[in-house]
Order: structure tokens, then C-alpha cells, then sequence
């Protein structure tokens, strides 16, 4: 007797379970590939700013083997009766009674592959830097706004996308010269007697206003004393008052615009709701801080011309003596 053959069809469908199971395993497999694909993008960026620091380091030796001296901080001419303000050119002028007016960034451009862009930079008349090619200030043609300088723009910060800030008035950099215990600080004055010092009572760091001091004025040690570091562009509570995205070196009406100090730790921001309490201590506190997008501290070029990164941890007294570059302090080379 023969028994009929039966054909088994096999299955080709998920179950509901199997198909939920494979879901999660994707799941699972993403997220442990994006922290990955984060943490590589962080270090290529890292290296960028890292590399960033570097040149502009190079480039300050560069001008300093030109001209026995490092650059000014910041070239110019204020003599009136405030006495926030009262600091002459050391330098003479020229036909026409004009100073030069300049920062750090400009005088390090031709060492930067950017000779083209300093040429254009006027130095005698500051206004006319700003203005196109009918004379209207900020108008279309306005040369300088176009600009962007990718040696001062670390990918990590906030704004790295785009080299100019909200008003399309400035370049923005991410790397300020070091101005050794304070980078900013107005001071303040009742009838022309300090009540606490100003910026200009300090002038410790490697760059200040209107002197430029050699690399053998650096008596603390160059492999001990910052040169260059990194500002932060992104403090919520602290944009309330005044936005830092509104800064950039081309055009600095103040000192907060090319320095930074070490009178705050690394990464200092206002805590939420701070506007209301804020001194004016604390307003020249943040726009003297270094900081970074990089996580858990920044990096810096040392006056020696390396780079290392400084954790935000790092302790504040030994930072302070990292600023100053004849202060006399000892540092241990673990910090």
C-alpha cells in the first residue's frame, strides 16, 4: 500500500516577537555606534584646533625671530583723562597725525597664509577698514566681512559654522592671547581713585596693550607660561547680558576681544538665573574665561611653542601661575 507523500511548506514570515527582538538589536547596535562615531568626530576636531594652536603658536615665533619681540596684544593710541584709558602709543605718527591701530590676529596674518588679507588691513585709519568701496560703513562690498580665517576657528565651538557673528560685523576666533591674571576688567574709579584695579593694573601676561615684551622676558619658563588659548562660545545665561557671539578680533573696542585671563577656572559659565545677581566682577569674570567645545577642558599654545590640552580640574591657583610670565612661581609639570 502505498502512502501518499506530503509536502511541508517552511515558514517565511517573523513572528511579532522575532521581529521586536531584531528591532532591539538594531537599536542596540546604534547606540553604540553614534557615542563611537562622536568620539572620533571630537577627536578629529580636537586635532583641528589642536593643529590650530600650533600654527598660531609658530606664527608668533616666526614674528618674534623677525622682530626680537613677540606682537603687540593690542597697538592703540588713548591718551585722554580717564584713567581706564590713558595709555599713549608707544610709536609715533605718521604725516597726518594717525596712529596705527591693531591686534594680536592682524599682525600674525602674513604668518598665517593670510599676507593677502593683512595688505588690505588699513592701519593708520581704523574706520576705513569698515567701510566699501562708496565709503558706506558696512556696506555690500565691505572687503573684510567675506573673510574667513580658518586657523582661529576650532570645530567644536558653537559657532565654528560661520566665521562672522549675528550682525556680520566681525571675524570671530576662538583662540585670545594670554594677558596673564586678567584679560578684562574696567575697574572701576570714584573721583579718579581706583576702588579696585583695572586691566591695565595688571599687565602680567605675555600680551597687554601698547608693549611687546621678547620671549626672554618670559622669566617664569616658556614650557610654563600660556600664550594662546581657547574662549567658549556658548554661556546661555551670560548671552542675556551680552552676547559673546558679538566679539571678534577684527574689531576690538576692547580688551575682551583679543585677551583672556586667568582669574576664573576653565570653563567658567554664569549659572542659570545669575543675571540678576550679576556684579560687574562677575560680568569681567566670564569675558575673561578660557574654556572650549572640547569636553572636560581646552587647549593652549605654551610659550615655548607646544600645545597641551588643561583640564577644566585643573586647580586655579596653578593656572593663575601659568598666566603670568615673570611671577617668580614654581609649577610641577603634572598639571
Amino acid at each position: 500500500m502505498f502512502r501518499a507523500s506530503v509536502r511541508v511548506r517552511g515558514r517565511v514570515a517573523f513572528t511579532l516577537i522575532e521581529l521586536l527582538v531584531v528591532i532591539a538589536i538594531i537599536a542596540i547596535l546604534i547606540g553604540l555606534l553614534l557615542p563611537a562615531v562622536q568620539k572620533v568626530r571630537e577627536a578629529a576636531a580636537r586635532m583641528t584646533c589642536s593643529n590650530n594652536l600650533k600654527q598660531l603658536a609658530i606664527a608668533c615665533h616666526s614674528y618674534q625671530s623677525a622682530y626680537d619681540k613677540l606682537p603687540y596684544g593690542i597697538l592703540r593710541h588713548q591718551p585722554n583723562s580717564n584713567p581706564l584709558s590713558n595709555w599713549p602709543s608707544p610709536e609715533q605718527p605718521n604725516g597726518q597725525g594717525l596712529y596705527r591701530r591693531f591686534a594680536l590676529m592682524h599682525q600674525l596674518l602674513p604668518y598665517i597664509e593670510q599676507d593677502a588679507l593683512f595688505r588690505r588691513w588699513n592701519e593708520y585709519d581704523f574706520n576705513a577698514n569698515r567701510r566699501d568701496e562708496n565709503g558706506v560703513d558696512f556696506g555690500p562690498g565691505w572687503y573684510f566681512q567675506k573673510q574667513k580665517v580658518k586657523t582661529l576657528v576650532c570645530p567644536s565651538n558653537p559657532n565654528s559654522s560661520n566665521s562672522l557673528n549675528p550682525d556680520g560685523q566681525y571675524f570671530i576666533t576662538h583662540y585670545l592671547g594670554s594677558a596673564g591674571t586678567r584679560g578684562y576688567n574696567r575697574g572701576g574709579y570714584t573721583g579718579g581713585i581706583a576702588v579696585r584695579p583695572s586691566h591695565f593694573d595688571y599687565q602680567d601676561g605675555v600680551f597687554v596693550q601698547n608693549k611687546q615684551f621678547s620671549l626672554l622676558a618670559i622669566t617664569d619658563g616658556t614650557s610654563n607660561t600660556l600664550l594662546i588659548g581657547e574662549r567658549h562660545y556658548f554661556d546661555p545665561e551670560f548671552d542675556k547680558y551680552d552676547p559673546i557671539t558679538d566679539w571678534g578680533w577684527c574689531w576690538f573696542g576692547g580688551t575682551a576681544d583679543v585677551f583672556l585671563g586667568t582669574s576664573v577656572r576653565i570653563n567658567y559659565r554664569w549659572a542659570p538665573g545669575k543675571l540678576a545677581s550679576a556684579t560687574d566682577v562677575d560680568v569681567e569674570d566670564r569675558m575673561n574665561a578660557y574654556g572650549s567645545g572640547h569636553t572636560g577642558g581646552a587647549n593652549f599654545a605654551l610659550s615655548d611653542g607646544s600645545v597641551r590640552f588643561i583640564r577644566d580640574s585643573i586647580d586655579l591657583p596653578t593656572l593663575q601661575k601659568l598666566g603670568t610670565r615673570a611671577g617668580g612661581e614654581v609649577i610641577s609639570g603634572d598639571y
